[in-house]
């Protein structure tokens, strides 16, 4: 019913918005302007320009998945997985005069399955949108800038994995290790301050030249599962919460205007988790806990503009590798890279492809756990992905992906999984 109701409402927006842009002396027909557009929402009868140029900015998307697992894992099938996100982001100086202010919201309605969790048993999970069924406020910020945008703190309901551990080229992949990737998720209390639940902290940046920046956050890591959690209002505020504290310095270069040098980056990071869940292995000890990593992105073969100008389109690579204390984590060391090309086929400029591989390995305490629940363990969980993103428009796209897991769970209980998915995306 509610569906129904949101695509007849979607539809006579977007009837009304073309009407709209005709009547306000656009030359393009109907069909092209929506191709065209940035959202497949339009300018909302022209309320949101109206709105931006008072600093409110409206966004929000729709991803669905599907995914079938053809072979091991822990049985054959098929699931579905879907995600709405909207909120808000306001800049306070143009709304109200507030120099340098600016707060923000996002929210989540996840729905579907977790193609891991149903499917394959592996924990380098296949799809980066799954998580439990709820509506959920994932961020709830305020933010302050200074010295012309070189510093900025952030207050609130924040998460981490927004940015830190960041690859920009592994953003193109589907499964979660190219981006929160388990040495974080399967160490930290709770997962960490990360998607789809965010926890009360406070980020500073720092970027006095455009070839270095400085990143330190600390954080309430968010103990409370999500099916307990499920509008992500509640926190644990007692003796037993855990404080994250990471660090991350970034060098880059090639990103200044007119740069003739190739674009990328190199970020080294850390963290440090107190409290009573600090140690994953044994969460009574109450010793601390850490870990540490290492990101680099890097253009390799660009593809140039007329007058010899550098474009996003060509090829790039990523890497990340890290490691924690063996004796306080379930995974110890996590290694992962791929290559993307954007614009491979030609008239597909917007179009990217790519192919990337992800290993964790879990640390002896973590073996030895599953030795005692009668499996033998692995010396490693392996994913290795290839997929292609087909921008439809700049509002749609389609991406068809396919990823193949050695040694699900890192045990030698499940069979090597094959699974094959598509993603489609529609931004409002």
């Amino acid at each position: 019913m509610l569906r129904s109701l949101g695509l007849t409402l979607l539809a006579a927006l977007l009837l009304a918005d073309l009407a709209w842009s005709r009547d306000s002396g656009q030359t393009a027909l109907p069909a092209s302007a929506l191709f065209e557009r940035e959202t497949v929402t339009g300018e909302w009868l022209g309320a949101r320009p109206l709105l931006e140029d008072r600093g409110v900015s409206l966004f929000g998307s729709y991803t669905c998945e599907v995914w079938g697992n053809t072979t091991g894992g822990l049985k054959t099938g098929s699931v579905y997985t879907g995600l709405l996100e909207f909120g808000a982001e306001v800049d306070l100086e143009k709304l109200a005069g507030w120099s340098g202010g600016s707060v923000g919201t996002s929210w989540l309605w996840l729905s579907g399955r977790d193609a891991s969790e149903d499917l394959v048993g592996n924990f380098l999970t296949i799809s980066n949108i799954a998580g439990f069924n709820t509506l959920r406020m994932m961020e709830l910020w305020f933010q302050q800038n200074f010295l012309e945008d070189k510093i900025s703190l952030r207050l609130g309901n924040i998460t981490a994995d927004s940015e830190f551990l960041v690859s920009d080229y592994g953003g193109l992949f589907i499964n979660a290790e190219f981006g929160w990737p388990a040495l974080a998720s399967m160490n930290m209390a709770g997962g960490g301050a990360a998607y789809p639940t965010g926890g009360l902290g406070a980020r500073v940046a720092l970027e006095p030249t455009d070839w270095l920046g400085f990143r330190s956050g600390v954080f309430l890591t968010n103990l409370i599962p999500q099916n307990i959690n499920r509008a992500g209002f509640r926190w644990d505020l007692n003796s037993k919460q855990a404080v994250t504290w990471m660090n991350e310095l970034c060098f880059s270069h090639g990103n200044a205007e007119g740069s003739q040098t190739l674009p990328g980056f190199v970020k080294a990071g850390m963290w440090l988790q107190t409290g009573a869940e600090a140690n994953a292995l044994d969460p009574e000890s109450g010793l601390p806990n850490t870990g540490f990593y290492l990101l680099a992105d890097q253009m390799l073969l660009p593809e140039r503009g007329a007058d010899g100008s550098i474009s996003d389109e060509g090829l790039g690579a990523f890497a990340g590798l890290g490691f924690t204390p063996p004796g306080r984590n379930v995974v110890d060391f996590y290694l992962n890279t791929g290559v993307t090309y954007k614009g491979l086929i030609p008239g597909r400029d917007a179009d990217t492809c790519g192919l990337a591989c992800g290993l964790a390995s879990p640390s002896h305490g973590a073996d030895a756990d599953l030795r005692d629940e009668g499996l033998a363990p692995q010396a490693a969980e392996i994913v290795l992905e290839a997929t292609y993103q087909c921008v439809i428009a700049p509002w749609c796209f389609v991406q068809p992906d396919i990823q193949y897991v050695i040694n699900p769970g890192a045990t030698s209980a499940y069979g090597n999984a094959l699974v094959v998915g598509a993603r489609f995306s529609v931004e409002f």
